[in-house]
């Protein structure tokens, strides 16, 4: 998309892909956890749900990339919409940058509920334990 624009594309685009690469990896990586943690557990004989701290953890990185692969959405229209022939007028331009503005805000609204939505199970798990 750059080369089709003869100029570098806005900075959040970049981030945002970056950004949702980065979590591909963090859910591989859960995944990965949780697969030889329950293979251990089942050679040692212990019950299949006593530990679910592995899956719990899973499902917060499924979380995290569902919110990062709908902000990468957003911003590759974006790219698209700065990258067509400028046949659209100065309102479709202002709708591209709202869009990027509201990415942003719902961006650091998700973590903020992703992070509070941490803390309770955290303080969860420790008064069960």
């Amino acid at each position: 998309m750059e080369r089709l624009r003869s100029s570098p594309l806005h900075a959040n685009i970049s981030t945002a892909l970056d950004k949702h690469l980065e979590v591909i990896h963090i859910v591989q990586s859960r995944r990965k956890d949780e697969i030889v943690n329950a293979s251990n557990r089942q050679r040692q004989g212990a019950p299949r749900c006593q530990d679910d701290r592995d899956v719990f953890a899973l499902a917060l990185a499924i979380k995290e990339m569902s919110v990062a692969t709908r902000k990468a959405r957003t911003t590759l229209w974006c790219a698209l919409q700065m990258t067509l022939p400028k046949t659209t007028t100065i309102a479709g331009q202002i709708d591209v940058e709202k869009a990027f503005q509201e990415m942003i805000q719902s961006e650091d609204k998700a973590c903020e509920n992703m992070n509070s939505s941490n803390l309770l199970n955290q303080r969860g798990q420790t008064n069960t334990n």
